[in-house]
This record gives structure tokens, C-alpha cells and sequence, in this order.
């Protein structure tokens, strides 16, 4: 009877040690993975990107000139998923026209389906003058956008973001004579994002300085300030988001 209730108990120690064990094992593994893709702050390169039907998508339609895309050709980019995680990819675009994420592989197109907060694209073809953009979505519904909305941070401050909505929609042209023009152009929305209070403040179709301080009133004069201490350029959003970047 002893030698049973012994056995038993050494049989449950060991299931108990066997489960720790594993469990250890399963907790040591979470940790080196998030070290590589998190802590570490490295991207993880070339990741293995899949679609959900696994179908070839198209481009963008035939016979209308101008792209969908941010930039004409793919190129490199860095991709942050919503669990952290950060990807590296050589052949990434994002397309104005259905708001979607693509990336190249094996002269294929595929999307990305899997849930992302931040992407980044660089268009390198001018090594001179590389372009690095910024899409970030998570902002408060605001008009017909919603929170997977993707915005490009123009500006990134403690106290204020300078978000630039564009969505390009087919234009289409009569020719006298001759086949209507089919073409993409793109419509710019301007967003002032409020931090402490995660508000969205409307800047109007196009950025100027004064529309600028026309969104936020309370804060014009300092915004005057700013500009003429920092001499920033204050006539192109890029040196607007400069300045946003700059306010506290």
C-alpha cells in the first residue's frame, strides 16, 4: 500500500516537474522571440509575408495612367504589426486607391493581411534625396475614417501630430473626338491630432501656416514664435510638421 501511494506520489512529482518544465520552456521561448522582434529594436528581415487566399491581385486597372500607389515603383520598407513585432521587406508599396498594404515576391503581388499600426516606405531612386514615409492608423473616427484608417505623420510631437489623410480616386475626362481619359488623382484631407485628449481637429484640403493656427487659435501666437525662433520654413508641410514636431 505504501509502495502504491509512493509511486503515485512520484508519478504526480514528476507530471508536476514535467508540466513546469514546459511550461519554463514555452516562457523562455516568448522571451527570446520578443527580444529578437521587440526589445532588441531590430526588424526582423525578409519575413515570410502571406495572404489570405493566396490569389495574384492586380496592380491597379488597365488603361488608367497614373499609379494607386505612394510611390511608382516598390521599394524598401519596414512594417510594425500591431503585437510589436517590426518586418523588414525590399518590395513594399500602399495603395492611395483602396488603402491597402502590398509587397512583391517571385514578380507576384500580394497584400499584407496581417493587422499593422506603423509602416514605413523609402523611395531611394534619387540617392541624393531619399524619401522616407510614415503611416500610422489608431486615431479617433473622424468624418468617414475610422481607427484602421492610415494617416502619414507629417509631424510627431508630445502636444500635436500633423496628419495628412490622401485617398486617390479615377478621374474620368471627355475627349472631343477621341476615348475619355481615365487617370488617378488624389484628394488631401489635413488632420491636427490633440495628444492629451486624442482629439482630431480638421486643417482643411490643403496645409498652409495659417490654416494651421486657424485649427488651433489658442495656441497661434506660440506657433509664431516658434517659427521665427527656429527660422523654419513654414511654407510646405514638411517644414510645417517640423514645426509641430518642435511645440511643447
Amino acid at each position: 500500500m505504501n509502495f502504491m501511494n509512493n509511486s503515485k506520489l512520484n508519478f504526480m512529482n514528476r507530471n508536476s516537474m514535467n508540466k513546469t518544465l514546459l511550461l519554463f520552456i514555452v516562457l523562455l521561448s516568448s522571451n527570446a522571440l520578443m527580444a529578437q522582434g521587440v526589445l532588441s529594436g531590430d526588424a526582423i528581415k525578409n519575413i515570410q509575408f502571406t495572404d489570405a487566399s493566396g490569389r495574384l491581385l492586380p496592380a491597379g486597372q488597365s488603361g488608367i495612367e497614373g499609379t494607386p500607389y505612394v510611390f511608382e515603383k516598390f521599394s524598401k520598407g519596414k512594417v510594425v504589426f500591431t503585437n510589436g513585432v517590426e518586418a523588414t521587406d525590399p518590395n513594399l508599396n500602399y495603395s492611395y486607391f483602396d488603402h491597402k498594404l502590398y509587397f512583391t515576391k517571385d514578380k507576384n503581388l500580394y497584400t499584407v493581411n496581417l493587422p499593422v499600426k506603423d509602416f514605413y516606405l523609402e523611395n531611394a531612386e534619387d540617392p541624393n534625396n531619399i524619401i522616407t514615409k510614415h503611416f500610422a492608423c489608431g486615431f479617433p473616427v473622424v468624418e468617414s475614417n475610422t481607427l484602421t484608417s492610415y494617416y502619414e505623420v507629417l509631424g510627431q510631437g508630445k502636444v500635436y501630430q500633423l496628419l495628412k489623410y490622401s485617398h486617390k480616386r479615377i478621374k474620368e475626362s471627355n475627349v472631343y473626338g477621341g476615348a475619355p481619359i481615365k487617370e488617378y488623382v488624389m484628394d488631401n484631407t489635413y488632420y491636427v491630432y490633440v495628444v492629451a485628449d486624442k482629439k482630431m481637429l480638421p486643417a482643411g484640403s490643403s496645409i498652409s501656416f495659417k490654416n494651421l493656427k486657424k485649427a488651433l487659435p489658442n495656441d497661434a501666437a506660440k506657433l509664431d514664435e516658434l517659427a521665427a525662433a527656429t527660422k523654419i520654413n513654414t511654407k510646405n508641410e514638411e517644414g510645417l510638421g517640423q514645426l509641430i514636431a518642435k511645440f511643447n
